[in-house]
């Protein structure tokens, strides 16, 4: 875990490199919105909102779309706190609306990931550089993938660094298949990338499109 989130909230768009869409987003922690807020606050129709994914109430009932992205759904520990997102969703979304979900299925057996270096595959700023070192282990029987990572930010030639981990919970194809039943949603599309090619069993990366019933 991190002590300061605050240093962790001011470099984690990692990837983010597309601000054109017109959204609502939301994340549990304050410091996430805060940062967002400091960033985006000139940006119209963006409205960033503190809140549980498993347990949210916004005023907006009637939305059009709603997008969980690689690893977003992974943070929750268990299927029923999964159950639990889905139905926080659907009550969200007008009829026929669409939840695209992106997922990692388990792996069938253990292993063990050596230590790598990352840098964004967009730089997003012009006045530091950031990237991150890591390792992890993947555990089959509980399904879960263990992340202990260092994030580097230089700023000035004067580097800063700070510890962060993370455990990912994976999920069965039937658990998520059934939740999102559970919850009023038909899966219409079922893709192993985002150019939307056909998702086969040997596929790494799951891509769900469904519409609420």
């Amino acid at each position: 875990m991190i002590e300061d989130y605050k240093k962790h909230a001011a470099v984690w768009d990692w990837d983010g490199y597309d601000n054109s869409a017109d959204v609502t987003a939301f994340d549990i922690t304050k410091e996430m919105i805060d940062e967002g807020n400091k960033r985006f606050h000139s940006v119209e129709n963006l409205t960033l909102k503190i809140a549980d994914i498993c347990n949210f109430d916004f005023t907006e009932k009637e939305f059009d779309f709603c997008f969980i992205a690689t690893q977003d759904l992974h943070l929750l520990s268990d299927i029923v706190m999964v159950k639990q997102a889905f139905m926080s969703i659907t009550e969200h979304l007008r009829k026929g609306a669409c939840l695209a979900l992106e997922l990692i299925l388990p792996l069938s057996e253990s292993c063990c990931y050596p230590a790598q270096t990352f840098y964004p595959r967009v730089p997003n700023y012009s006045d530091k550089k950031v990237w991150k070192e890591g390792s992890g282990r993947y555990d089959a029987v509980t399904k879960r993938q263990y992340i202990d990572q260092t994030v580097y930010v230089q700023d000035n030639n004067v580097t800063e660094s700070f510890k962060y981990s993370v455990t990912l919970q994976y999920f069965e194809r039937d658990e998520i298949l059934d939740a999102l039943n559970c919850a009023g949603f038909a899966v219409v599309g079922e893709y192993s990338n985002r150019n939307k090619e056909h998702w086969t069993i040997e596929s790494k990366e799951w891509i769900i499109e469904a519409v609420k019933r």
